[in-house]
């Protein structure tokens, strides 16, 4: 059986509340865009989707939402519908207090919380952090943790601040270009499909 796959994508830009447009989310909506492209292609496949992963989306690092492939519903291989379920996580959000968590939609739930709280859940789960940034070890010949939660930005950098938290991560790099986000989960996701399979590099 399939391990349970583990995403992280930090968003500096996105909004915390509902209230913007779906036909402008790279624009009005603080590239919205991105962590949607981000879902989708953490999740589907060509005829069915992931059960075995879970996204967990910080935004600002005041909010987590979090998606879960064995519940996850009405998730659809566009960017507006994918950022409709999406703002109505944001909207849910606003009427929760600290502590507290709400599902929206069923496989997707949100709560106030930042990076370093999220991180600690984590830990506290048993899952340790990988870095995914382009100055680290080929993720071809790299050793993994038994229980990787994959962490990596949105179009913008890691702050110093998030580095600092995820000093002791192991670095990891997709290729020597630098790709967006959604294409380096993708070429995780290939690379675990190749493992799991026991397909050698010999292969075709």
């Amino acid at each position: 059986m399939a391990k349970m796959r583990t995403f992280v994508v930090v968003s500096h830009t996105a909004p915390l509340d509902g209230g913007f447009s779906l036909s402008d989310l790279a624009g009005g909506a603080g590239r919205l865009d991105v962590l949607c492209r981000c879902a989708v292609d953490a999740f589907l496949l060509s005829h069915g989707i992931r059960k075995d992963v879970v996204l967990h989306l910080v935004i600002r690092d005041q909010l987590a939402i979090t998606l879960a492939g064995s519940r996850l519903r009405y998730l659809n291989p566009d960017e507006r519908s994918t950022g409709a379920l999406l703002r109505e996580a944001l909207r849910l959000a606003q009427g929760l207090g600290p502590g507290e968590e709400g599902e929206s939609t069923p496989g997707i739930t949100v709560r106030w919380l930042g990076l370093a709280g999220l991180m600690g859940t984590l830990s506290e789960a048993g899952l340790r952090p990988v870095l995914l940034n382009e100055d680290g070890e080929p993720l071809r010949a790299a050793p993994l943790p038994e229980r990787p939660a994959f962490v990596l930005s949105d179009h913008q950098d890691f702050t110093p601040e998030e580095l600092a938290l995820l000093a002791h991560a192991p670095r990891i790099s997709v290729g020597p270009k630098v790709l967006h986000g959604h294409q380096c989960v993708t070429l995780v996701h290939n690379e675990l499909d190749l493992r799991e399979a026991g397909w050698t590099a010999g292969r075709s």
